[in-house]
């Protein structure tokens, strides 16, 4: 396999990522081209069906960039595919039990770790059929992002981080606003202090934390408070931004 989260993070001071929430190969290049780290390929809010992953996926690999794909919910289908085409690992959205972060390793995992389908001649193993280490390398490997984006999640944080196989874990502060009530609401405290504390928290099992950022500010903000990677909040957000400046640039 290619480079590694794991690796990755170990390498990098200040690790970032893009969610990608366009079809477009394009776009992926170039977030890979300016120096991005890896990408968050998004199934569960993204407008295009699977086959399209494969395309996004070569496109960061064509750049030294470290392709995730997040799935539409704890599907064995939906991983089984993503881990397949080649992604680096998968990220797993609304985890909010132990049942759920168990579930997210079995189908991303091969036995006796987990009960992923074992198929040797996919693209994740260049299609060379060769099992020797391909097996024992992707359970090594594969990153398994849980997404903890809601109160519940928050509830059970300490539960889920002692899950064995959990090692990275990023926090969706847009759905943990609504479960509290505050929708939208991030600068709230009641939603930052939470995740200051999960992070904290986090860092004492070992675990990688990452957070959404929505700016540079922002996103070193997070970096001061011990997050280990952050994601930019996505390609069609940053390109709305720099149209809605260029047409005020030009027409006040």
């Amino acid at each position: 396999m290619r480079k590694s989260l794991k690796q990755l993070f170990a390498e990098e001071e200040k690790p970032i990522g893009m969610f990608v929430n366009t079809a477009c190969p394009e776009m992926v290049e170039i977030t890979a081209q300016t120096g991005f780290d890896f990408v968050f390929i998004d199934n569960e809010h993204g407008s295009w069906s699977g086959e399209s992953n494969a395309h996004l996926i070569r496109a960061a690999e064509s750049f030294d960039c470290i392709p995730l794909v997040r799935v539409p919910n704890i599907n064995e289908d939906d991983i089984k595919k993503a881990l397949d085409l080649g992604a680096a690992g998968i990220v797993v959205p609304g985890v909010s039990s132990v049942e759920d972060a168990r579930e997210a390793i079995r189908w991303s995992k091969f036995a006796p770790v987990g009960k992923r389908g074992a198929c040797p001649y996919v693209r994740a193993n260049r299609y060379t059929g060769k099992s020797e280490t391909y097996f024992d390398e992707s359970n090594r490997d594969v990153a398994v992002v849980l997404l903890i984006e809601g109160k519940a999640g928050v509830e059970a944080f300490d539960e889920i981080l002692d899950v064995e196989g959990v090692e990275f874990v990023f926090f969706g502060p847009y759905d943990l606003s609504v479960s509290l009530g505050i929708p939208g609401q991030l600068d709230d405290p009641r939603v930052k202090d939470a995740i200051r504390d999960m992070i904290q928290r986090a860092k004492k099992k070992g675990v990688f934390s990452g957070m959404l950022g929505k700016d540079p500010e922002d996103t070193n903000e997070w970096f001061a408070c011990g997050a280990d990677y952050i994601v930019q909040v996505g390609d069609m957000s940053m390109y709305y931004r720099m149209c809605e400046n260029w047409v005020k640039g030009v027409k006040g």
